[in-house]
Parts: C-alpha cells; structure tokens; sequence
C-alpha cells in the first residue's frame, strides 16, 4: 500500500512560504497564470476547493489570485463563491453610466477586478419593463472608466426598482450576474 500524498490544503508546509511565492509570481508573469488556469480548470470540484482554501491560507493578500481562479471557473456555484471571496478580501473598480429617455432608458455597471479585463452590466428598459440585460467582457477597462460619467449610486438607484419587477415577473438574468452583486450591496 503506497502513503498518500497529502493534497495541497492538507500538507504540512509553512504558510505564506513557496506557494506564497508561486502565486505572486503568478499576478505577474502570464505564462506562469496561464500554467496555473490550466492547472485550476483540470482538477476537479474539491480539488479546486482546496486550491481557493490553500490561497486564502497562504496568500497575504488573496483577492489578485483568487480574481485568476474567478477568470476560468466555468461551474457556477464556484464562480458565485469565488465572486463572495473577491468581495471581502479587495476592492474592485466599480462606474456606472445612465441615460435616460422620457419612456426609458440604459444604465450600464462596469466593473473591473485587480487588473483584468472589465466587464459590463447593460440595462436597457422602456416604459418601466427591462427589454435587455446583458453582460459584456470588455478589453478596454480604461477608456470605459473614462466615460463613465454618472455615480454608481443613481445608476444602481435607477436599475433596482426595475430588476426587482423583473425578477418577481418570473424575467431571466443573465449567467454571470452574480459578479455585480456588490453594486446592490447595502453598505
């Protein structure tokens, strides 16, 4: 019978040590991000578990590692919780834009986290029914942020009322949504 290897958020190591380090050079050298995505998406639902474990363990600053592991995760219960995880451990980049019309409207939540691409929540409503929602990756974080004009406050003051009606009609959302949660957030 052969001893089992212990697995990464079981071994007996020194936190903060080596994969401490592999991490941050992960943050910033991409063929490394890219061994690590790759490695992340082959294991399977506990093993990527335990990796989120081993980086909330070992990592000082956890939320630019966990914002990788958020970039390939494909299965949804593991987006949502790595989405919570980002919340709580770094701030991310959050702007709004609204326009609005005399019988609608648009509002678009950009967000970005810790240096990657942004990505953008698009409402678009008439007469107070929502004919749109849709999530957009965008390459260009920066001239977006730039144009953002309108604080994130009224914009998320204008959508909710309508999301809500939505929701309660039975309305589909998009997969994904649940990365602009904390634009709803009661702080």
């Amino acid at each position: 019978m052969s001893a089992r290897r212990p697995g990464i958020a079981d071994a007996d190591r020194p936190r903060g040590g080596p994969f401490a380090d592999l991490v941050e050079r992960i943050l910033h050298d991409s063929s490394v991000l890219d061994g690590l995505a790759f490695a992340y998406r082959e294991l399977g639902t506990e093993g990527r578990r335990a990796l989120i474990r081993a980086v909330l363990q070992d990592v000082p600053n956890p939320a630019r590692a966990l914002g990788a592991l958020l970039a390939v995760e494909s299965d949804a219960a593991l987006a949502a919780d790595l989405a919570g995880l980002l919340r709580r451990h770094g701030p991310t980049e959050s702007y709004a834009t609204l326009q609005r019309r005399p019988s609608g409207g648009e509002a678009c939540l950009i967000s970005a986290r810790f240096g990657f691409a942004g990505e953008l929540l698009r409402i678009t409503w008439n007469h107070n029914q929502i004919e749109v929602i849709e999530i957009e990756p965008k390459i260009d974080f920066e001239s977006l942020a730039a144009g953002a004009e309108s604080p994130v406050p009224i914009a998320v003051e204008a959508v909710a009322p309508l999301l809500w009606r939505h929701i309660r009609a039975g309305g589909a959302l998009p997969e994904g949504v649940e990365r602009f949660a904390g634009f709803f957030s009661v702080s």
